[in-house]
């Protein structure tokens, strides 16, 4: 019995720690700065790009987790923490915030380039 309790929670406490490894967030660009060369904005346009696929795919992710937590428990009997829903969908808010922030960053950004300077 006791060897199915320390296994039971040798499992249990290691989910934690895997799931926290699986889904990575991405980095955010550096921000812009000065004038741009149109070099300098097809890059910046391909770094926010990137950064928009890599944090939807980290999103994914996140409710991916969630998923099987919920599977995880269901499976064991035991109830959902509903701390790891919350706690994935806090995440997931924060990370379509930046991907709005460096969207709007990146198109500010090519506006100005493309204005007259005064």
């Amino acid at each position: 019995m006791r060897l199915v309790l320390a296994f039971a929670i040798l499992i249990v406490g290691a989910l934690p720690g895997a799931a926290q490894e699986a889904c990575v967030e991405p980095t955010t660009p550096a921000a812009l700065d000065g004038q741009l060369s149109p070099d300098r904005m097809r890059a910046a346009l391909a770094d926010a790009r990137n950064f928009i696929a890599q944090s939807s795919l980290y999103q994914s992710c996140l409710l991916k987790e969630v998923e099987a937590a919920k599977q995880q428990a269901a499976t064991s009997g035991m109830p959902f923490e509903p701390m790891i829903e919350t706690s994935a969908r806090l995440k997931i808010a924060a990370s379509a915030k930046a991907q709005d922030d460096v969207s709007m960053a990146v198109n500010r950004a090519i506006t100005a380039a493309r204005l007259p300077p005064n």
